[in-house]
């Protein structure tokens, strides 16, 4: 009969794992135990096989195979009978006790509590009874395996490290589950060379082909890629049944060129390179072409880049291919094509907003300026004017002196500079417009601020510079060369700003604080489920397609513990599309928390009702979408778009004090000081007293009021 697992002794375990409780300094001061000395004459030992016996009358072939490994650990001199039939009876057989009987069954079917209940009620009644070794044994070691596994599920890593230093029965292949949570416990306490050592036990000595595959996925998770490629070299090429590690060595590929597409200074091996395009042709997924497309981008190559992220968008790539698309276009001085495109996709995130005013900007930068059509600035002024960009005000502001809208253009450099008070382009050029406009007072005004940090507008004013623009034109345009570009839209005039004050409250911290702990923890446990059913396989690229509800939304979660989120939702998808009402309830949820950790607030949104949701979960997702909204139009200077969102949300939840301090340094900065003095002091009152105090001295500074 073949064995489930191989012949691994415990004292082997013992090496590889003895110095568990020195390095965690939380386990036992008592030596090992020793494995019993094999008899001196050579004869076989005296192994107690009634558990053996038990299973093999029970005809329970996994546990007699288990139970032949574990004898052989503690015994490496015994070897199981040739006729396993000789365990279920006969006539040397002893008359079974029913008593044991029962508690066989009761272990055979995992109810442990109920086995220790019978042997205290049986040794309370008759206190000379004991129970056979074997079944002692066999309790203590599921019971261990419960607590190691319980803690490795609660992230107790030096609890797992402990229980694996006082159980080292646990430590080989019949148990290769507990060997990976060992691994993984070194690995969280900062131990890889000990995680490696137990992936080469494993290697070396576990025979399942699956188990073995496995074990290297759960390396990548784990270990740095360089111990990753040295336990390839115990992969078996011969035998019945060989191994093939082709997969991991393409991910390591896949990571490498990766890695070398975002650094212009890194250059991947053209061995690498074929892996990735053969992933390309292989898989109707993103991930790879994406990788392939910004590694040419970024290596001079943007002609390559343009068609691989036209192929990523056509495989649902997202915004990251939208934006690689956009910036080969700009890349390839296709500026028009790139504005038109990145247009279209400037809402779907924060960085594709970016993408589109520096597309913008380039446009109207150009020397000579171009010839724009009217509804190509009128896509382009309403945004700029909205995201406050004040590049793209100075580019517009010399887009209409080259195209001889001198009114126009000054209006534009006062509106950069009101932006960006600092700007010294812009002040230039609102030096440039209004002395040729013979504006002397706004051009003397300009002067007096900018005559000491500015030496051309020091030469402008002295006459020794004449008076040309930046991009001056030869020969002044026709009326109909160029479509008249609109003034900068002006609305309420903008509120007085405080002086900086050393305390102010950022939006980086704020996004410090705001963790979600809840939505996380939901993640956190769907993840660890994900993990216990795959074994981190996820790793792999692979197309979601074809994959059951169920298989699809277990991926998602697998995905989304690898920081993957983008995987993740083609994976939720799927479930979505195939799943059950349960697995598509689920799928809607893990898609809006990948969304969400891409601050993809629409997208999030959008996803949230793509199936029910229960009362608590849409609660949960709405108050993180609104965060989000809350603090990305923070960010950007958007301070009514942020009462907005925060109001929305204290309609659902309650109000913490760390978006109350939002709250009130956003009415700070639109000037209604009555009302930020009400929110510093609300704060104030529950324990924010540094953060609150900032906000009111800043007031105090602002209006002069004095402090009560």
């Amino acid at each position: 009969m073949r064995l489930v697992g191989s012949a691994i002794t415990i004292a082997v375990a013992i090496l590889g794992f003895a110095a568990i409780a020195q390095q965690t300094g939380s386990g036992s001061n008592q030596p090992p135990a020793e494995s019993p000395p094999p008899p001196a004459n050579g004869s076989q030992p005296q192994v107690d096989e009634s558990a053996l016996r038990y299973f093999a009358s029970q005809g329970d072939t996994r546990r007699v195979n288990a139970e032949i490994a574990r004898l052989r650990a503690l015994y490496p001199n015994w070897t199981p009978p040739s006729d396993l039939s000789q365990l279920s009876g006969g006539a040397a057989a002893a008359a079974p006790d029913p008593l044991i009987e029962r508690l066989w069954n009761l272990y055979r079917e995992d109810r442990i509590a109920e086995v220790r209940a019978a042997i205290a009620e049986r040794q309370t009644s008759d206190p000379n009874w004991k129970a056979p070794e074997e079944l002692v044994a066999a309790l203590e070691t599921v019971e261990a395996r419960r607590r190691l596994t319980n803690a490795s599920d609660t992230g107790q890593w030096r609890t797992v490290l402990q229980v694996a230093t006082e159980a080292p029965s646990l430590l080989t292949c019949v148990n290769v589950d507990v060997l990976w949570r060992v691994a993984e416990a070194f690995a969280r306490t900062d131990q890889p060379n000990r995680t490696r050592d137990v992936y080469t036990y494993l290697l070396q000595n576990c025979a399942s082909l699956g188990e073995r595959l496995a074990t290297l996925q759960k390396a990548l998770t784990l270990l740095p890629e360089q111990q990753v490629a040295t336990l390839l070299q115990f992969e078996r090429k011969t035998g019945e049944s060989p191994d093939d590690f082709t997969a991991i060595r393409d991910e390591l590929a896949r990571r490498r060129v990766e890695r070398a597409s975002l650094d212009s200074k890194a250059t991947a091996s053209a061995e690498d390179l074929a892996v990735v395009e053969r992933l390309i042709q292989n898989t109707n997924e993103a991930g790879p072409v994406l990788i392939l497309g910004w590694y040419n981008y970024h290596h001079g190559n943007p002609a390559r880049g343009l068609e691989l992220f036209k192929t990523a968008l056509d495989r649902d790539g997202g915004t990251k291919a939208a934006e690689g698309y956009a910036m080969s276009l700009r890349a390839l001085e296709r500026l028009s094509d790139a504005e038109a495109f990145a247009y279209e996709w400037r809402e779907r995130a924060p960085e594709s907003m970016k993408i589109y005013l520096d597309v913008a900007t380039a446009l109207l930068s150009q020397d000579p300026a171009p010839r724009l059509e009217p509804q190509v600035l009128a896509r382009i002024v309403p945004v700029v004017t909205a995201q406050r960009f004040s590049d793209a005000a100075q580019a517009l502001g010399w887009y209409s002196y080259n195209t001889e809208q001198i009114r126009t253009a000054r209006d534009w450099f006062r509106t950069a500079l009101t932006w960006k008070a600092d700007d010294e382009a812009s002040a230039y050029g609102l030096a440039l417009t209004t002395q040729r406009l013979n504006d002397r007072a706004g051009f003397n005004a300009v002067v007096a601020q900018w005559r000491s940090r500015s030496q051309r507008i020091a030469d402008l004013a002295d006459g020794a510079n004449p008076a040309t623009g930046r991009q001056p034109v030869t020969t002044p345009p026709s009326p109909v060369a160029q479509a008249p570009l609109a003034q900068p839209i002006e609305s309420a005039p903008p509120p007085v700003q405080p002086r900086p004050v050393s305390r102010e409250v950022t939006v980086e911290r704020i996004e410090t604080e705001q963790t979600f702990s809840r939505t996380e923890g939901n993640v956190r446990r769907r993840q660890t489920q994900a993990r216990s059913a795959l074994g981190r396989n996820c790793t792999m690229t692979r197309n979601p397609a074809g994959l059951s509800g169920d298989s699809a939304l277990t991926r998602g979660w697998c995905l989304m513990e690898i920081n993957r989120p983008m995987e993740a939702v083609a994976a939720f998808d799927q479930a979505i599309a195939t799943g059950s009402s349960r697995a598509r309830e689920e799928a809607a949820y893990g898609k809006s928390l990948a969304y969400l950790r891409k601050n993809l607030t629409s997208e999030a949104a959008i996803a949230a009702t793509e199936a029910p949701q229960t009362r608590e979960r849409r609660v949960e997702l709405g108050a993180s979408i609104l965060t989000q909204r809350a603090l990305a139009a923070y960010r950007d200077g958007r301070y009514v778009e942020t009462l907005m969102a925060l109001s929305e949300r204290a309609r659902i939840v309650p109000e913490q004090n760390d978006l109350l301090l939002i709250r009130g340094w956003s009415y700070v900065r639109l000037g209604r000081y009555n009302d930020a003095e009400k929110v510093f002091r609300a704060v104030q009152q529950t324990g924010y007293s540094e953060e609150a105090a900032a906000g009111l001295n800043a007031i105090l500074e602002i209006t002069g009021r004095m402090r009560y």
